[in-house]
């Protein structure tokens, strides 16, 4: 059994590896989605947080996480990375 746990970005609350993405999409469904997006080397990765997400890394840059892939890790970038397109609010 693995114990490895992530904490939720938005209500700080540890979730099991590899559980995170079904908790952001059920417990903060109603939040709407963060935009920002990340293009390196022609793919494009989007972040899978929520809006208003804080770092789950302990930094003051706005970091931002792609989706787990196929192996098993994510894509982690800040606003200020190359190639980086922050979250942006929606327009009323």
């Amino acid at each position: 059994m693995n114990s490895i746990t992530e904490e939720c970005p938005h209500c700080d609350q540890p979730q099991p590896w590899g559980a995170m993405d079904l908790h952001l999409a059920t417990i903060h469904g109603d939040i709407p989605p963060c935009t920002a997006r990340l293009n390196i080397r022609s793919l494009e990765y989007e972040c899978v947080l929520r809006a208003g997400h804080k770092s789950a890394y302990g930094t003051p840059e706005y970091w931002h996480a792609s989706e787990r892939g196929p192996i098993g890790g994510r894509q982690v970038w800040n606003d200020g990375a190359d190639g980086a397109t922050p979250h942006k609010e929606p327009t009323p």
